[in-house]
């Protein structure tokens, strides 16, 4: 059994893109959920680079954009290896990441 041993709380989000950087491609993935020190994106193509160290994005939200520097943490090939689901350390998370993430959690509820 896994067990759950993150920090911060985390906050399913609905709707949010992903446009991601590993230094060699592009591609957008779905945003599944956002702390204040990481991020879970699913729907990335297997050709995504499984050796970066670290990565770019820029996450689309619903009044503004956030770039955010990113560390795998773990991965998870999804449907028949076409797809990756990738938890991420947001690498020094910035002051307006930190307010999206408190204002997500606060309308939430949580």
């Amino acid at each position: 059994m896994r067990t759950n041993r993150r920090g911060s709380k985390r906050q399913s989000t609905m709707g949010l893109l992903s446009s991601m950087w590993d230094g060699e491609s592009a591609c957008i993935g779905v945003v599944e959920d956002v702390s204040a020190t990481g991020i879970r994106v699913s729907q990335i193509p297997s050709k995504f680079d499984k050796n970066s160290q670290e990565c770019f994005t820029v996450v689309h939200g619903p009044l503004q954009d956030f770039k955010v520097m990113l560390h795998p943490s773990w991965r998870l090939e999804t449907k028949k290896e076409m797809y990756q689901l990738i938890g991420f350390q947001v690498v020094h998370p910035t002051a307006n990441w930190k307010q999206f993430v408190a204002a997500t959690l606060k309308t939430s509820g949580v």
